[in-house]
């Protein structure tokens, strides 16, 4: 697909208009400008240069669901491009309108619908911050235990979309364990109701398709997730390790044993002592080296023997158990990892390699990144902090956030290569990339290499939902023109 034209602008416009109340649609200058950029890094260095990555031509900000499937209706018959956006959050450009056209927003989607106590499921618009989500479920005794980094900024639409994961995800999962339904609209204008439960034999579960496919198939316009009651007890551990090794291996068994603590958090020395330390105010008490936090909640006779239990593993592989204040501190200032002043900003340089893997190979994946990226461009200055997070009884996933200091006038291609060794090196030793930060444009050119053949299939299904290729071109290679 080429960029949209001006002329064909004119006749959306023209056509929306007597379909849409006013204020629904603006081609206004500085409101077109707010949607340059997602969090991914490319993305913000180009629009901080004036050139951005891509630009709409229209913006719109429905108030039903009803007004979202009449705008891709309408845009399907005109050809042009629909990038569907949330929070603004995502870290891999997937909401970057790369060929123009027109960003849907859907935050004006914000209501709760329906809160079912007694299937403990809540029906939520797409467009609902997920703080606010959550601080509502909260003056009601109840929780949604997804609560991932970007909370604050992301809409719960945007979990789905993105196939996401939050801190709390080795208890509860990941945001496909938490959808119990949704509704979609299609390329084509129809506004699908899917099956209601997650659980069924009839037939393929069209859910797991839309999960994760980043609004290149279609639009989610409202959730139905769920939810659990607040817990009556969380309990905290801090413990360190002599090495990544021993710590990985201490998960390992206490998750194939069956424990499941609400939060494993493993850094790396390099983790440790830049990303873990400061927010933690130094906390002298850790010493150096291979430090964790645990979280463990529910009943509280429950959460107890979980603690005691697991502790009681990790002991055996060499573990010592810290202040669990320190851990208590982590859970209240979880946030402040992604602000000023812990928050990487221009014109420093970063990313977060996503890498998941099954134990097997999950060391030799972690070895990878610091073999190509750590080692080669510490000369100039790049930090490698890892920890890893997701844990699953199979294997888990680790998060490798580089931060470098602006290299010069060569960023770009220095950027640029960074992730190309990256990749290479960890799809060569046994790792996926990724867990569930998304595709979007950055890792595009690596579907190939992860899905082989299947691309082609996830390629024929969205050419059979999505004919005139409208929606999210670009995105997840899903485009038969695209790289990969």
């Amino acid at each position: 697909m080429s960029m949209v034209t001006a002329s064909e602008i004119d006749a959306l416009v023209t056509s929306l208009r007597g379909l849409l109340p006013d204020g629904v649609i603006t081609r206004a200058d500085e409101a077109l400008d707010r949607y340059t950029a997602d969090s991914y890094w490319k993305a913000i260095a180009y629009r901080h240069r004036g050139t951005p990555l891509g630009r709409p031509n229209l913006l719109a900000r429905p108030t039903t669901e009803a007004q979202v499937a009449t705008i891709l209706r309408v845009a399907c018959e005109h050809r042009v491009p629909v990038v569907p956006w949330g929070g603004g959050s995502g870290s891999q450009g997937g909401a970057v309108p790369t060929r123009g056209g027109l960003v849907l927003d859907l935050r004006e989607l914000n209501q709760i619908i329906d809160i079912d106590e007694d299937s403990y499921t809540v029906t939520v618009q797409a467009g609902m911050n997920g703080a606010d989500f959550e601080r509502d479920l909260n003056a009601r005794g109840l929780t949604f235990p997804h609560y991932p980094a970007s909370a604050e900024l992301a809409t719960v639409g945007g979990y789905v979309a993105a196939r996401g994961s939050g801190v709390l995800s080795t208890r509860y999962g990941k945001i496909e364990d938490l959808t119990v339904s949704m509704q979609v609209a299609m390329p084509n204008g129809a506004l699908v109701d899917l099956l209601p439960v997650p659980r069924h034999a009839v037939g393929p579960d069209l859910s797991s398709l839309i999960i994760g496919s980043e609004g290149t198939l279609g639009v989610i316009t409202r959730v139905t997730v769920q939810i659990i009651r607040l817990p009556p007890a969380r309990l905290f551990a801090c413990i360190a390790f002599d090495s990544v090794e021993a710590g990985v291996e201490a998960y390992r068994e206490a998750m194939v044993r069956g424990y499941r603590p609400a939060v494993i958090r493993l850094y790396d020395r390099v983790g440790t002592e830049h990303t873990l330390r400061p927010v933690l105010d130094g906390a002298a008490e850790m010493g150096e080296g291979v430090v964790s936090i645990m979280t463990f909640e529910g009943e509280k006779p429950l959460a107890d023997a979980e603690r005691l239990g697991a502790l009681d593993i990790l002991q055996k592989h060499g573990a010592r158990e810290l202040d669990p204040h320190l851990a208590e501190h982590w859970w209240q200032h979880r946030y402040d990892f992604y602000r000023e002043p812990f928050y990487p900003s221009l014109p420093q340089v970063w990313g977060t390699f996503d890498i998941v893997a099954p134990y097997k190979r999950l060391m030799s994946a972690y070895y990878a990144l610091q073999e190509s990226v750590a080692k080669p461009y510490a000369k100039y200055g790049l930090q490698l902090r890892t920890h890893f997070s997701h844990w699953y009884p199979w294997g888990a996933m680790y998060y490798a956030r580089f931060v470098m200091p602006d290299p010069g006038a060569d960023v770009l291609q220095i950027h640029d290569q960074i992730w190309k060794d990256g990749m290479a090196a960890v799809v060569e030793a046994g790792g996926l990339l990724n867990d569930h930060h998304g595709v979007g444009i950055k890792l595009a050119p690596w579907m190939r290499v992860q899905h082989g053949d299947a691309l082609d299939v996830l390629r024929s299904i969205k050419h059979a939902l999505d004919p005139a290729g409208i929606m999210n071109p670009g995105k997840l290679a899903m485009d038969s023109g695209d790289p990969t």
